[in-house]
C-alpha cells in the first residue's frame, strides 16, 4: 500500500454510498457534513439515513451508479457488491472505500479531530478504527485551546519574515522560535516580543547566505 494523506475540498463533490445501514449512515453523515453531494443507493435504509437530506435510491446498487462520482463507499456488507464496485472504480480511477474489506480499498476514512482551523487525522489504514480514534484523542490533548490565535499569528509572521530576512534558513528559524515561544506560553506573542526575537536573530545570525534585511 502507498497511501498518502491529503486534505481535499469536499464542497459539492459527488459521492456514492452503497448500503443503507448504520455504517452507511455514518459515512454519509460525515461526507454530507463537509458539503459533499451524497447519493445513497440501497434496497432499504435505516431511520437515521431517512432523516439525512441526501439523495436516496431504494434499489440495489449497480455499476452505472459509479459514473460521475469522485468517491465511492461500499457499506453493503456484501462481498460480491464490494468486489463489483472495487473493479468499476479501478477502471474509472475513482477512489473506493470499503467498510468491510479495507484491503480492497484505495481510500481510507481516518479518525478526525477538528477545532477551528486545526484538523488532525489519524489512520491505521483500516487495521483498527478503535486504535486510530485512541491515537487521535491522545494527540488532541496536546493541542492548546488558543491554537486558532496562534495560527493567525503565524500567518502574519510568515509575511513579516519575508520582509525582515533575505534567506530561507533564517526565516525558518525565526518562525520556529516564535512558534516554540507561543506554544510554551499558550498564547500569541505581543509585538514587542516578536521584535525582540527578530533583533536577537539579526545580532546572532546563523551560518549561511546573507541575512541582511530587504530595503
Amino acid at each position: 500500500m502507498a497511501f498518502f494523506p491529503v486534505f481535499i475540498e469536499w464542497e459539492d463533490v459527488p459521492c456514492l454510498i452503497a448500503g443503507g445501514g448504520p455504517v452507511a449512515f455514518h459515512k454519509a453523515e460525515l461526507l454530507y457534513s463537509q458539503g459533499a453531494d451524497v447519493t445513497v443507493v440501497a434496497p432499504t435504509i435505516c431511520p437515521e439515513l431517512q432523516a439525512l437530506p441526501v439523495q436516496v435510491h431504494l434499489r440495489k446498487v449497480a455499476k452505472e451508479d459509479v459514473s460521475g462520482k469522485r468517491l465511492v463507499v461500499d457499506a453493503t456488507g456484501d462481498a460480491d457488491t464490494a468486489m463489483l464496485l472495487q473493479r468499476v472504480c479501478r477502471e474509472q480511477h475513482i477512489p473506493f472505500n470499503s467498510a468491510s474489506r479495507a484491503e480492497g480499498g484505495t481510500a481510507v476514512f481516518p479518525a478526525v479531530y477538528r477545532e477551528g482551523r486545526t484538523m488532525l487525522a489519524v489512520s491505521g489504514l483500516g487495521a483498527s478504527p478503535a486504535a486510530s480514534a485512541m491515537l487521535r484523542d491522545l494527540l488532541a490533548e496536546h493541542i492548546p485551546a488558543c491554537m486558532d490565535e496562534i495560527l493567525d499569528a503565524m500567518a502574519e509572521l510568515r509575511t513579516l519574515s519575508r520582509e525582515a530576512f533575505d534567506n530561507q534558513p533564517v526565516r525558518s528559524q525565526f518562525l520556529h522560535r516564535c512558534l516554540d515561544e507561543m506554544m510554551r506560553q499558550q498564547r500569541a506573542l505581543r509585538p514587542e516580543e516578536v521584535l525582540q526575537i527578530q533583533h536577537d536573530m539579526e545580532e546572532n545570525p546563523i551560518d549561511g547566505p546573507s541575512t541582511e534585511k530587504k530595503p
